[in-house]
Order: C-alpha cells, then structure tokens, then sequence
C-alpha cells in the first residue's frame, strides 16, 4: 500500500491532509482518513470511502485516489454540509418515513459525528441490519472497529455518515424525482434483478445502456412526459446495491471488452462474451454491443434463457 508522504505528493490540494489509510475487511471496503481544511478555516475530518460497491466507488490506483478527493472536496464546505443535513431531513420525513427503525439509526448518524454502535445509535440486536439498510439506500459510510468511546479506555465499532451525496458523486444523468416516480410505476415496481416487487422502497430506474459509453450527444433528458414505451425500452428497475454492481461490471466490461455474466451464467442471447469489436465503443452506436448481456435487459435475458431450457 502507498504511504501517506508518497500519496501527499500526489495530491495537488493542500487543504487535503491525508492522516491514513484503512480497510474494513469484513465489510470489502477501504477508506482514507483525511482532514478537509476549507479556506474559511472550517476543517471537516473523518474517513473517505474510496473503495465501495454501494455507491459504486472502486479506486485502485494514487492518482484515481488524487483525482476523486479533489473532486468531492467542493462537498465539505460548512454550507455544503448545512445543505446535505437539511435535504436527507427531509427526505427521511417524506419519501424515507416507513422506514421508522431505520430512520432513527439515520437521524442520530446525521450529527456527522463517530457513533459508538454500543453508546450512541439505538439499542437494536441487528444494527447491523440497519446500517445495511442506510448503505443500501446510497448512503457513505465509513466504518471504525477499534475507535475509543469518547470519554473511556473502552474500543467500539463506530460509524460515520460521510456528507457525499446519495448515490456517491458519479457526475451520471439526474432525473426529478416525478420522473422517477412515474417510470417505478409504470415498470410496476418490480425490482428486475430479484423479479419481486418485495421492497418497493430505493427502487432506481436504471438505464439500460450503461453510462460509461454515453459521449456528450447520449446523454439525454427524462422529460416528465415521456412515453411508456419510451421508459420500458430505455429503463429497468434495481435497487442501489444492484446499480453500482451493474456499473462496475460495465466498466469492466469496456476496460477490457469482456462482457459481464448476470449470476456467474455464461450465456448471452445475442453475440458473445467478447464485445464486438466492429461496434464503436462509445456514443449511441455503442448500444448495440451491449445487446444480448444479461446486464444489459435483465428481464429480456431471463425470458431467453428461459425459453432455451424449455425447449431443451
């Protein structure tokens, strides 16, 4: 692993002062401890997830470290932080409100704060359950197993909601929330990946050709208007986790032009698991070198392979 002096050499801002780096084994993750000085002296410090499935953040390299840190520094500001609490109350009082067990593990993470699991969150026999739920929902976390209790010799977990935007920062397509409300009502709030409506609650409408190929003339709006069939061609529904792995394996995919396997299943109902390399790699055109990927049209890939051991 790069040391903090080899990586603070890296880094072109000042104001980011790298403290350390941390894995959270159990849990896959990797985090950089870091204190965030903005020029007004306001100082956010905490840990920075930077390997991370449920918001899709997987770094591998210093300088994609470097790069991703300057890019969310913008996010630590006293006013951006101020914004971020006031937009997730909100949303927890409203379109997040069901989930009652849930909100009250929210609302105390959202003291930005190091909470002891044993001292400061709610009394619950499966918190982990709980902060599951929160990641799922596209929540940054950041995880301390061996944190000191304020004020005792005693060590704890303790988790931190990091104040990144729901989702992570990605710079992908945004749509209101009527729009995501009328395409989850027409796709019947079925979640694609699970073929069950179960947990209707942090359904995505997720875009069949993934983000990574779009160039500037792709991406497009999601007008409130849009057709039915429009959504149903364009559209399927997964949950956050389900997203973020769906992306990593796009970019994978055109990293190295293998194409992904939904459940590990080698089977494509159209071309193979080598991208074609007669087809563009991005913009419009790229689209049909997704077609026949299980990521690509879950339900239509299910409904193949399907067909193909019936008649077998």
């Amino acid at each position: 692993m790069i040391t903090v002096e080899e990586f603070s050499k890296i880094l072109n801002n000042k104001y980011i002062i790298i403290e350390g780096f941390r894995e959270h084994s159990k849990a896959s993750e990797k985090y950089v401890d870091v204190q965030i000085v903005q020029r007004d002296g306001f100082i956010w410090k905490g840990s920075i997830p930077y390997f991370y499935r449920r918001t899709g953040i997987f770094i591998e390299t210093p300088q994609e470290l470097a790069e991703y840190l300057e890019k969310i520094y913008p996010h630590f500001t006293k006013n951006a932080i101020s914004k971020f609490v006031k937009n997730e109350v909100k949303r927890w009082n409203t379109e997040l409100s069901g989930k009652k067990t849930t909100k009250g593990f929210f609302d105390k993470l959202l003291n930005l704060q190091w909470n002891s699991v044993q001292k400061d969150l709610p009394p619950n026999r499966n918190f982990a359950r709980r902060i599951q739920d929160i990641k799922e929902f596209g929540y940054s976390l950041a995880t301390d197993t061996k944190r000191k209790i304020s004020g005792t010799h005693k060590t704890d977990t303790h988790i931190l909601l990091v104040p990144i935007p729901k989702g992570g920062v990605t710079g992908y397509e945004v749509m209101s929330a009527e729009f995501k409300a009328k395409a989850i009502k027409i796709l019947e709030a079925i979640n694609v990946y699970e073929l069950s409506s179960a947990n209707k609650h942090g359904l995505l409408p997720d875009h069949k050709f993934s983000e990574i190929r779009w160039d500037d003339e792709t991406k497009d709006e999601n007008p409130e208007n849009m057709s039915e069939k429009e959504i149903k061609d364009k559209f399927q529904l997964l949950d956050n986790q389900r997203n973020q792995q769906k992306r990593e394996v796009c970019r994978k995919c055109f990293q190295t032009g293998k194409r992904g396997k939904i459940f590990g299943v080698n089977y494509f109902y159209e071309g193979s698991e080598i991208w074609d390399e007669q087809i563009e790699k991005i913009g419009k055109v790229a689209e049909q070198g997704c077609v026949g990927c299980g990521w690509y049209d879950i339900r239509k890939w299910r409904a193949s392979l399907n067909k193909l051991l019936t008649n077998k």
